[in-house]
């Protein structure tokens, strides 16, 4: 394994000096042998670091064999985020700390009244204290690791075995983004009309330097394809009150509403899948609200996935015309999609393979929350002449 990480840290060559810190921490560190993880394990399960009451361990104290680099581009406003699976265990030892400190030139000098920097405490014995961003003395810091205990925690308190749960993380460069996922279990599957299964999972975005909300958001990911679908009213956004610090205590308390509002999205698929529509209404539709909403380019997508079961790229992005005009080129066929829709469902699953594949993860979280709202737009007929949900 510790081979296999070299092989694929070593394509993000192009990081920044300061961010191949943080890379190449986990490249170099992990090809240590297993004993000596096993050794420092024993000691930090007696207690030696009790002081920050849970295990924290470096990239080189964990067993390779428990993480794997997922592949895959992905960026967080312009920089290079790179996705880890694992244990918990794992996961939560590769979770980089911060904390804030006064604002100055240096030690000795003075410090701004206005602001402080968040630091990116040392990962290795090697390294320093990263300056990550400045905030107003008013900023509240969510710590990645504390926010993912949370959500893990609400998720147990929903009453779902831990060792019956699947991790995954996101990291920008720095470490001052991070997209904790947890997976539940096989039970929680949809499986639709087609025999293809959808998985539920937990998405948490958080950043540690004011940049951006810490969210958290229930979704469906199909496996043939990979695509992830947001439906019901299932994301959580935790914000400061006026006045008033951060709350992250509330987080693991709003789980369990989220998650059964999450499994209510059963019903809403097979409604659907039983929702009529022709090619003629989807090309419509596409030419109007969806290209309002995301933009010619996605709409030729998804109308052309619609209309063929194929992905296609723009052969000129700029020439004039509806979406769905636009010349264009066949480059793959999309998996799970049917050589024409026919149903509400097959156009949230085209809608989903364009949106997860938006190599901003801000840019997929916003495509992905309004497919429900944009399906609702499109005409159809269901059972007893029931019109679009």
């Amino acid at each position: 394994m510790a081979a296999v990480i070299i092989q694929v840290l070593r394509s993000t060559s192009e990081f920044s000096d300061s961010a191949k810190v943080f890379w190449n921490y986990i490249i170099i560190e992990s090809a240590r042998p297993p004993e000596i993880g096993e050794r420092r394990l024993g000691r930090l399960e007696r207690g030696e670091l009790a002081a920050s009451n849970r295990r924290r361990m470096p990239m080189n104290f964990v067993s390779t064999a428990a993480i794997t680099l997922l592949p895959g581009e992905a960026a967080w406003r312009s920089r290079k985020v790179q996705y880890y699976k694992g244990n918990w265990n794992s996961i939560e030892s590769i979770i980089p700390e911060f904390e804030l400190k006064p604002f100055s030139a240096g030690e000795q000098e003075p410090s701004n009244p206005f602001l402080q920097t968040v630091m990116r405490k040392p990962l290795s014995p090697a390294e320093r204290y990263m300056p990550i961003g400045v905030v107003s003395h008013a900023y509240s810091l969510a710590p990645h690791c504390e926010v993912a205990n949370l959500c893990r925690k609400g998720i147990i308190d929903a009453g779902i075995d831990s060792e019956e749960l699947e991790y995954e993380i996101g990291l920008s460069e720095l470490g001052e983004w991070m997209n904790f996922r947890i997976y539940l279990p096989s039970r929680y599957e949809f499986v639709d009309d087609a025999g293809n299964k959808l998985g539920l999972r937990l998405e948490c975005f958080n950043s540690v330097d004011g940049s951006a909300r810490l969210v958290i958001v229930f979704g469906w990911l199909r496996f043939v394809c990979s695509n992830g679908l947001v439906i019901g009213e299932t994301k959580i956004e935790i914000k400061e009150k006026h006045g008033e610090r951060l709350d992250l205590a509330e987080i693991a308390a709003r789980i369990q509403p989220a998650l059964n509002a999450a499994l209510e999205d059963g019903a809403k698929m097979r409604a659907w899948q039983s929702q009529k529509v022709e090619i003629e209404a989807v090309a419509s539709w596409a030419d109007n609200q969806l290209a309002e909403k995301w933009g010619k380019k996605a709409a030729a997508r998804v109308f052309h996935i619609c209309d063929s079961g194929k992905d296609v790229e723009l052969d000129d992005p700029f020439a004039g015309g509806p979406a769905t005009r636009k010349p264009i080129r066949y480059v793959a066929s999309v998996p799970g999609a049917p050589d024409r829709a026919s149903t509400k469902y097959d156009v949230a699953q085209a809608m989903s393979f364009v949106a997860s594949n938006r190599r901003n993860t801000e840019e997929r979280l916003t495509f992905q929350y309004v497919i429900q709202t944009l399906l609702s737009q499109l005409p159809s007929t269901g059972p007893a002449g029931q019109s679009g949900i």
